[in-house]
């Protein structure tokens, strides 16, 4: 599936919409259905928040028809949002951070060391 530039940037806007599974995903003014929604991924622990859009409603399509999965990521709140959304601010910004600043303030002690990757990337694993 081609997608033109202006589609491309309508497809990463959608990832901050509420969707349900088995909602349609549409662009260019409801006219095209990119996919449908097979999943809803809002991991309350690491802060990943994600829909998997599949070629066929996950409602009558089987996972050996499956041609085509995109993958919408929402990326972190913004901190402005602290009063309205203190948990996903504090989840995205200090509790992943945190843990890459302690790994960082490890590495001085131990140059050479692999770290575990932080819980948000580990849950993607």
């Amino acid at each position: 599936m081609g997608y033109s530039d202006k589609e491309n940037i309508d497809i990463a806007q959608m990832e901050y919409r509420s969707y349900k599974e088995g909602d349609p995903v549409k662009i260019n003014n409801n006219g095209t259905t990119i996919g449908y929604v097979s999943k809803v991924v809002n991991d309350k622990k690491t802060g990943e928040q994600a829909y998997i859009i599949t070629d066929g409603n996950p409602k009558v399509q089987k996972p050996s028809e499956v041609n085509n999965v995109t993958v919408l990521y929402q990326a972190s709140t913004s901190p402005e949002k602290i009063g309205s959304q203190a948990g996903e601010v504090k989840r995205d910004w200090w509790d992943n951070n945190k843990q890459i600043l302690n790994n960082i303030e490890k590495s001085y002690k131990k140059p050479n060391t692999i770290f575990d990757p932080t819980k948000q990337i580990a849950s993607m694993l």
